[in-house]
């Protein structure tokens, strides 16, 4: 199938119009919602194999997206992670991503995923041949190790320009908020709000594939009109990230460039997350909610930070339900970041920092950073929870126990809400596929694009 487009441009009702006339001829016409890393990797699919499609996505073009602008980071075409930090990590990382069915599909998106990783600039190993095993996950704290490199800016804006600026105008949308989605005879009715035009458009499409990272999760229920999506209470991660100074902790005895520790404390299995030397920390907005993120990829810093989460899943998920329910109700609408000193955290041992040490801090928005009782505002389990994991990680790496080291809340992974989906990525709605960070099974940039070549392969192939 051939990209026809040939309508006024400037005219986004004449567009439409001519967009749904085409359509009505092709076989297949899909909705991808959600511009990041899986979105754009299976519109990279559709335009191979000349798959219709229209890509939604709230946030602004890449053209106008600033590094430096916390309103631009969490949303917008290139995703949250592949603009912001960039780390490019692989096989054990991910590890679920490798149970994907066909295995034949999922070598054949690894293959297009590294194609235009390479072609960035990027390196990317082959596709992995050989198991893993991570040692014993009962005893301590273990390192998982696994290949990962940090992108340039400048290579991850060309990966992106490369996966998102090849089509014609309309095929990619932006600043276009998707509103609800609703099951139709011969498909799908998208409905979504036009920001530019401020218009409400609806559109039919055969297959829709939802795209929209970590947290849309808590948006399907709005999203969904009739009948509603399947999903399942997959996982919770809720924590705080650490931040420290240079030189000190596993950051400074591990070369690895993504660190990844699974403490093993009795109370629930903890890890690390997007470990950041010489690294700032952010507080974005997204939709529901504001969360942390840690970077390592503008000016270097005098600190290093990590995200510390335990997970709750399978028989212990109603656990990280309760958790995460007295979080919403506590702090869940708040847009601002607390900060804490580590010991305070840890037993209440009252260590101002000083003036000096919070000036230098690379906090940002820094008017959104307040002081605050971490340890008394969180579940008193996820405390405990904490508490021990740092414990732990002391008893082998005892100087981030310093006076400069710190707490910042709040760090989400995992809001328990996923799509309900096979080993083939679709759901139980027929014609509804996810990739990406909304899957729930893995995470990361590069399962966020193999995942996303796949789905495209799939929809292009039946």
């Amino acid at each position: 199938m051939r990209d026809t487009f040939a309508i006024d441009v400037h005219n986004n009702r004449g567009f439409d119009v001519a967009l749904s006339t085409l359509w009505e001829s092709e076989m297949k016409r899909v909705c991808i919602v959600g511009g990041g890393p899986a979105g754009l990797g299976a519109a990279n699919m559709f335009r191979k194999s000349g798959v219709d499609f229209q890509l939604l996505d709230e946030g602004p073009p890449l053209d106008v997206r600033q590094h430096d602008c916390a309103d631009h980071l969490g949303t917008g075409i290139g995703g949250a992670g592949l603009f912001s930090d960039g780390k490019f990590s692989y096989y054990p990382s991910g590890t679920s991503l490798y149970t994907l069915s066909p295995p034949s599909r999922l070598k054949a998106a690894y293959s297009e995923t590294i194609i235009v990783l390479r072609e960035a600039g990027i390196e990317a190993p082959e596709f992995p041949v050989r198991s893993f095993d991570c040692g014993n996950p009962d005893v301590g704290v273990v390192h998982k190790a696994y290949p990962s490199q940090s992108a340039t800016l400048a290579q991850r804006r060309k990966l992106t320009s490369a996966l998102a600026n090849q089509y014609q105008v309309g095929r990619i949308r932006p600043l276009s908020r998707v509103e609800g989605i609703k099951r139709a005879a011969n498909g799908y009715v998208v409905t979504y709000r036009d920001r530019p035009s401020d218009r409400t458009i609806s559109a039919t499409f055969t297959d829709v594939v939802l795209a929209t990272g970590r947290f849309g999760g808590l948006s399907l229920k709005r999203l969904w009109n009739s009948p509603s999506l399947v999903t399942e209470q997959q996982r919770y991660e809720l924590g705080i990230r650490i931040e420290h100074p240079n030189g000190v902790g596993f950051l400074s005895k591990i070369k690895d460039n993504d660190v990844k520790l699974l403490i093993n404390t009795s109370s629930a299995p903890v890890r690390t997350f997007c470990t950041c030397r010489h690294g700032e920390v952010w507080n974005i907005r997204y939709d529901a909610m504001s969360a942390l993120s840690g970077r390592s990829d503008g000016p270097p810093t005098d600190y290093s930070n990590f995200g510390l989460l335990p997970r709750f899943a399978g028989d212990q998920a109603h656990r990280g339900r309760k958790i995460w329910e007295h979080f919403i109700h506590t702090f869940g609408k708040a847009r601002q970041a607390l900060w804490q000193p580590l010991r305070g955290f840890m037993d209440g041992t009252s260590m101002e920092l000083t003036r000096v040490n919070l000036a230098n801090r690379p906090w940002y928005p820094r008017e959104t950073f307040v002081p605050g009782d971490i340890g008394g505002i969180i579940h008193p389990e996820l405390k405990r929870i904490l508490s021990d994991s740092i414990y732990a990680l002391l008893r082998q790496y005892p100087d981030i126990d310093c006076t400069d080291a710190v707490c910042l809340f709040p760090a989400i992974e995992g809001v328990g809400c996923f799509p309900s989906t096979t080993q083939e990525l679709r759901t139980r709605s027929d014609g509804v596929w996810c990739c990406g960070d909304l899957v729930g099974k893995f995470r990361g940039l590069v399962p966020a694009l193999v995942s996303g070549h796949y789905v495209g392969l799939a929809i292009g192939n039946e």
